[in-house]
């Protein structure tokens, strides 16, 4: 089973800034300024969809990379297809001849936020690849409820043998520790 890593609750928002950004420079080559990691943190505090934009090589996957490192949690990289057209290229289907669902490496990360307590970034890497309202429309609409009790995100529309254990009837509650980060 996993622990979560004790936190000591008196650092103050400055220290976590530098001591994340010598973390990224020492251990893995990565150097951020400090209004970047700054702005990056605090945008935790406002949505749980942050978009980073900017040219080839500037750090947008990087820097979530480099903070679930830090925060022990490695982020999960998605990377969008531009033949992304609904849901399903995210989250997978039923395949009605075998009867088992295809499930996909962004599901099966958001799955895995729910056995967890700390923070959990999704990266949907080159997002801007396919059209985001067409296969990210639920979470859009859903995470625009003001009630987290609300943020329930249908996977399938029956239940089946063999159904992960906290699937309630083909649904499962977006946890309030995953922030999904796109790149673009």
């Amino acid at each position: 089973d996993y622990v979560a890593p004790e936190y000591d609750n008196e650092i103050t928002l400055p220290e976590i800034c530098d001591m994340f950004r010598n973390y990224a420079c020492s251990r893995l080559g990565l150097f951020y300024e400090i209004k970047v990691i700054r702005l990056f943190l605090s945008a935790f505090a406002s949505t749980r969809l942050i978009i980073l934009q900017g040219i080839s090589g500037t750090g947008k996957t990087s820097l979530p990379y480099a903070m679930g490192r830090f925060f022990k949690n490695p982020a999960a990289i998605c990377s969008v297809q531009p033949s992304w057209r609904d849901r399903a290229e995210m989250i997978g289907y039923l395949n009605e001849f075998t009867k088992k669902f295809n499930e996909t490496d962004f599901l099966k990360s958001l799955y895995e936020t729910l056995y967890r307590d700390d923070l959990n970034f999704i990266v949907l890497d080159e997002m801007n690849l396919a059209r985001i309202e067409y296969y990210f429309s639920d979470f859009l609409s859903i995470m625009e409820m003001p009630n987290r009790d609300e943020w329930i995100i249908e996977i399938i529309n029956t239940n089946m043998d063999g159904d992960p254990v906290l699937l309630d009837h083909g649904k499962f509650m977006i946890p309030k520790n995953v922030w999904f980060l796109g790149t673009a």
